[in-house]
């Protein structure tokens, strides 16, 4: 694999391969040695359950002809598939997604890793569900949001076709609640993947690699592009992978604690995929590798001294050559690292690669990376205000404008608001802007306006994500990290609400839920988190919001 860097790397990078073979890092990996990591038997079982990806490519190459055969079965039946799930199920399939397009004669993949019901109408919206295949995935079995996907669309086909069971797939671990689920309504295929793989360590198994072919992508080759990568990484103790986790771990020990993630348009997506695997595998026990994705490349790289970049690089056709700001950054003074990809199936190997520096950076960093503590805290504020709902004994919906925690009691108003967060900003602080709504392209537009303001007056890192998909991603780092992160969560009346059925409540009621759950976990957790609520028309109350900054 192709990887350079240059000398402000070059240090840490050797700091860090010292360590790595000091710990006999790269052996000890595919001896699926959990000490490594962690001594204490709490962290070794949920490490020695986490390892089957390491190898993945093989057992799923293995059961390709499944694969195949299913697609093959299905493809002149839908016109659309429809991917529900979210966090390690849903970001490589949408990678996946934006880089391959569609492909002709194929179904359309949409994936679906949200609760705003603007988001869940825009994607009935484009669909037919009596010739749409709904894929059903979770590790588990019990995450809330595709399970309220799945009663919605259940019940949608369900109008139009008397077994609805023959529009849905699962996949699984082995005796989850889904399997179960599946099996009693009839469900068209259940795919059981390995259980010893994490949900964000998952690209290369079932749950990436069965959506991308039920959609025409030659999954065979992504595949065979990670095991030729995997014998380099199991082979080469200085690989490109044990270089780049060495720069991640070890720049964090020296103050550099903010990844930047530089990528060509035609790959960019790829950064959202990475930002998860990095965010909830680093972000604990007050540590943490804080991603920055999707972050406009600024001229003159005024960036404060807590950065390291990561850029991959692509001159195959889908992407336009590394641009001439990328190689002026290579040539400053912040370190930066560079991976090239020969052609787009080469993703195979990108998914491994980081999945490799990720363990070795969380070797250098004496952390479990494959547990995610506080990602817990949210959902269970969140379910506990839904259940009152439920009983009649709150109305979610009755937001104040503006909450703040109780650190910044005093210090923030809405009038004020830009002023007033940029004010809680110091040293190596970052800024985190995090909207609980759809993801339509003038939502797109007017965030992105937001963050680069909001970098240019401050020179804090500023990171952004759609809730709830955040959640299962920075939200490990946001409450596990050294606390030196600053939030501005926004939740909004929905254009149109949708009820889910079965439930007392709609995705509306859901996704706001969502949203103050996670404020109150914040809270709890001494983060500075501030929370506004937008009233409708909502494209007004974001111009207003916006107009603070």
């Amino acid at each position: 694999m192709q990887a350079s860097y240059n000398k402000s790397a070059e240090g840490i990078i050797n700091k860090g391969l010292a360590k790595l073979e000091q710990a006999d890092f790269t052996a000890r990996l595919y001896k699926h040695d959990a000490t490594l990591w962690k001594t204490e038997e709490a962290h070794t079982k949920i490490i020695n359950n986490s390892l089957g990806w390491t190898e993945v490519y093989n057992w799923t190459l293995e059961r390709l002809p499944e694969i195949k055969a299913f697609a093959s079965e299905v493809k002149n039946e839908f016109k659309h598939v429809v991917l529900m799930g979210m966090g390690g199920s849903s970001l490589a399939p949408e990678v996946l997604r934006v880089i391959f397009g569609k492909s002709e004669g194929w179904p359309e993949l949409l994936v679906l890793d949200s609760t705003n019901p603007d988001w869940v109408s825009c994607v009935r919206g484009k669909i037919d569900p009596a010739k749409t295949l709904f894929i059903f995935a979770s590790k588990s079995g019990g995450t809330v949001e595709p399970s309220s996907q799945f009663a919605y669309f259940f019940d949608e086909v369900g109008k139009v076709k008397e077994n609805a069971g023959e529009n849905f797939i699962a996949i699984t671990d082995p005796g989850t609640g889904l399997e179960t689920l599946a099996k009693e309504k009839n469900f068209r295929k259940i795919f059981i993947n390995k259980s010893d793989i994490g949900g964000r360590f998952s690209a290369l198994s079932f749950f990436g690699m069965v959506p991308a072919a039920l959609c025409g992508i030659d999954v065979e080759k992504i595949l065979l592009s990670a095991k030729e990568a995997g014998e380099e990484f199991k082979n080469d103790k200085a690989s490109a992978a044990a270089k780049l986790g060495s720069l991640m771990g070890c720049a964090f020990a020296e103050g550099k604690d903010k990844l930047t993630l530089v990528m060509p348009e035609g790959v960019k997506v790829f950064g959202l995929w990475v930002e998860q695997l990095v965010a909830e595998s680093t972000g604990k026990e007050d540590k943490g590798v804080v991603p920055v994705a999707g972050e406009q490349l600024h001229k003159g790289f005024d960036y404060k001294n807590d950065r390291i970049f990561a850029c991959i690089s692509c001159d195959c056709a889908c992407n336009k050559a590394i641009c001439a700001e990328t190689e002026a950054l290579k040539a400053s003074d912040h370190p930066f690292f560079e991976v090239k990809m020969k052609d787009k199936y080469a993703i195979g190997s990108m998914f491994l690669l980081w999945e490799v520096a990720t363990a070795a950076c969380g070797a250098i960093m004496e952390i479990d990376p494959f547990d995610q503590p506080n990602v817990q805290a949210a959902k269970t504020i969140a379910k506990n205000l839904l259940n009152d709902l439920a009983a009649g004994k709150t109305d979610p919906q009755t937001y104040l404008d503006i909450i703040v925690s109780d650190n910044l009691k005093g210090k923030v108003n809405l009038e004020t608001l830009g002023r007033d967060i940029v004010g809680t900003l110091k040293g190596n602080d970052y800024l985190a802007v995090l909207p609980y709504m759809h993801n339509s392209a003038a939502n797109d537009e007017l965030f992105t306006a937001l963050r680069d303001k909001l970098f240019t007056q401050t020179k804090h890192a500023v990171l952004f994500g759609y809730g709830p998909r955040y959640l299962h991603s920075t939200g490990q780092l946001h409450k596990g990290d050294g606390n030196n992160g600053v939030f501005l969560i926004i939740s909004a009346d929905a254009e149109n609400d949708v009820k889910i059925p079965g439930a007392a409540y709609g995705f509306n009621d859901l996704v706001n839920a969502q949203a103050l759950g996670d404020f109150k976990a914040l809270a709890e957790k001494g983060r500075r988190v501030i929370k506004v609520h937008v009233k409708k028309p909502l494209a007004q109350g974001l111009k207003k919001l916006a107009s603070l900054f």
